[in-house]
């Protein structure tokens, strides 16, 4: 992605940082590889969501892009606890299966396989709805 071309959540008070929770190292490897090389965020990537958990606040990510089969607990229960810490609530999220309630919860779905098309479109589009979203929220109030 061109240098001069930095979408607005990489500009926010949140790190430019992408948390990729995924326990197959070949996914997490490649979904590293992409997002790292065709946008301007850095990635983490963790293996389960018990880290996760305890990463995420430090990291303060402008996305969430979890597996739902993790060891431990599943990305969606991974996702409410976020959602209950200040540092992590309203953190966009992309969740990497096929599963009806995530729309429901606003949640993003990124269907398995994945091509590297795919991976940034919707990476670029939660972002794009998180930023418009609260442009709209802080026109109101002023």
């Amino acid at each position: 992605m061109p240098a001069e071309i930095i979408p607005p959540a990489a500009q926010s008070p949140r790190s430019a940082t992408i948390l990729v929770v995924e326990d197959d190292a070949d996914v997490g490897d490649f979904l590293r590889e992409i997002i790292d090389e065709e946008t301007p965020y850095q990635t983490i990537v963790v293996h389960d969501g018990i880290r996760a958990l305890e990463k995420a606040p430090q990291l303060h990510p402008c996305l969430l892009l979890l597996d739902f089969r993790l060891p431990g607990i599943n990305g969606l229960e991974v996702y409410d606890r976020l959602q209950e810490r200040e540092e992590t609530r309203g953190v966009p999220a992309i969740m990497m299966s096929a599963i009806e309630e995530l729309q429901q919860r606003g949640i993003y779905q990124l269907r398995k396989p994945m091509d590297v098309g795919g991976v940034i479109r919707m990476i670029t589009h939660a972002l794009a709805t998180f930023e418009e979203q609260h442009l709209y929220k802080a026109q109101q109030y002023h």
